[in-house]
């Protein structure tokens, strides 16, 4: 069965339409006069405010090998073989939410140190990111920064997140000393600035990371009512211009590549002045503009942040109700694996080790459900309910049938499936919850027994720090 849809085939036309006239009207503002000249000499033509008009010949020109090598849209929603679980990667939180003081600290190489020994326990096979910022040193140096502490911590360091093309050269070294490959820690996702508009940092990090052979994404984060239009359809015409026109960039600087692609939009709550990126509109938008992609596009655009962008700032009911929408709706109809979060509130800010665990929770109750239903012959159970018939005698508690499968049940860790004992206990069952999610965090990290890369490699990653440092931040490290 297909995946359902938002759009017609026509509806779908006149927002690609509509993207294609932004993108040659309008044009696209690239501040990196490289890049500017390449699409220039490309055959894009310069407007009265030194954006570059972007023709549709050459969007087509550049879609043709997508749409000859599509992205496989998924039939339907999917069925999975294993539960999905959550993991320390590239949360970049710029907080930290304390369960035991209960206050927001700022992100710290002591408390990004602290994330990473728990991660090293939880995820034993997988590699561990960079979790928090670490704002106690210059945003230059922070990503380098961030791989040592967590290379300090555990022997399988997982990712990094560049931010400047001239970390890039920094980054190469790290990702050749801990695993012999210059663009380990170099694949990340390029976002426009909405509307229309691809900053200068941008542009020379797009440039330097094509350079090396490097995986890129374009991501756009159009916001409803203030940086995109008001309606939904709107928004998605312009996220999908901003898309198509970071795609053109990366076409003509090497017409091989074919970066995926990522939105993550928003909508502007009129009473508050903030924005939430899950709002009702704002999952209609996400869904459209990857249903146009998909549909239109030959693929590879996707949800950004999937469940991780709910407007909760603490652990608890509105955070379980706004992931648990984003979790559904996306795995409905865009057919991705049941995504849950994996331990951020307020819309990426913060990262709670409690959340975190709420989230694997989540994560496995959803991959329950999506596993789905067998139906062989042991499973229709025809010979138990023969047996047991009209279970005047017996039950099916007492079957061999129910004794030989029941552990196959999905069992929560955190979720309490007892008896009402009384009111006063319930109103105290949230309480109870995030506590409980504490103390299995606490649980794993405690498991914890000192590990690293090894001094060889901490040395030589030092002295990487130690150049970038004084090529960056224009300042010895201290």
């Amino acid at each position: 069965m297909p995946l359902p849809r938002l759009a017609t085939d026509s509806q779908l036309d006149r927002v690609l339409d509509a993207a294609l006239s932004a993108l040659g009207t309008v044009g696209f503002l690239v501040q990196d006069a490289q890049l500017k000249d390449s699409l220039l000499a490309a055959g894009c033509t310069e407007g009265t405010q030194s954006q570059v008009l972007i023709p549709r010949g050459l969007v087509d020109e550049m879609l043709t090998p997508r749409l000859v090598a599509p992205e496989v849209a998924p039939d339907g929603p999917p069925r999975l073989t294993d539960d999905p679980g959550v993991g320390i990667g590239s949360q970049l939180a710029q907080f930290y939410l304390d369960p035991e003081t209960q206050r927001r600290l700022p992100g710290s190489r002591e408390l990004l140190a602290e994330i990473a020994r728990f991660g090293h326990v939880w995820q034993p096979e997988t590699g561990v990111g960079p979790a928090l910022l670490c704002r106690d040193v210059p945003p230059p140096v922070e990503p380098l920064e961030a791989v040592l502490t967590i290379a300090e911590c555990t022997d399988h360091v997982g990712s990094a997140y560049v931010h400047q093309a001239e970390q890039v050269p920094y980054l190469a070294e790290v990702g050749e000393i801990l695993h012999g490959d210059g663009r380990e820690f170099l694949s990340m996702c390029l976002f426009t600035v909405t509307p229309l508009r691809l900053d200068r940092r941008a542009g020379a990090l797009l440039r330097e990371l094509l350079a090396r052979g490097v995986r890129v994404w374009v991501g756009t984060q159009p916001a409803a009512g203030v940086s995109a239009p008001v309606t939904p359809a709107g928004a998605v015409v312009l996220g999908a211009a901003e898309i198509l026109a970071g795609w053109v960039a990366a076409f003509v600087l090497d017409p091989t590549v074919m970066p995926g692609a990522g939105i993550c939009s928003g909508v502007l709550d009129m009473k508050t002045a903030d924005v939430s990126f899950c709002a009702p509109e704002a999952m209609l938008q996400d869904l459209l503009c990857v249903e146009l992609f998909r549909e239109r596009l030959g693929g590879r655009c996707h949800v950004a942040g999937q469940a991780g962008y709910t407007d909760a700032k603490w652990p608890g009911s509105q955070r379980a109700f706004e992931a648990a929408f984003e979790a559904l709706t996306v795995y409905a109809y865009a057919g991705s694996s049941p995504g849950t979060g994996s331990g951020l509130l307020e819309s990426g800010k913060t990262f709670s080790p409690v959340q975190f665990m709420l989230d694997h929770e989540f994560a496995r109750y959803l991959g329950r459900f999506a596993r789905g239903v067998s139906l062989d012959d042991e499973d229709i159970a025809l010979e138990a309910i023969l047996e047991i018939g009209l279970g005047l005698t017996r039950n099916h508690l007492t079957s061999e049938h129910t004794l030989a499968r029941f552990r196959a049940l999905y069992q929560p860790t955190l979720l309490d499936r007892s008896f009402w004992h009384s009111d006063a206990d319930t109103a105290a069952s949230e309480e109870r919850l995030l506590a409980a999610a504490w103390r299995e965090y606490q649980a794993v990290r405690e498991r914890y027994k000192p590990a690293s890369v090894g001094e060889e490699k901490l040395h030589a990653l030092r002295g990487v720090l130690d150049r970038a440092w004084q090529g960056l931040g224009s300042a010895p490290r201290p």
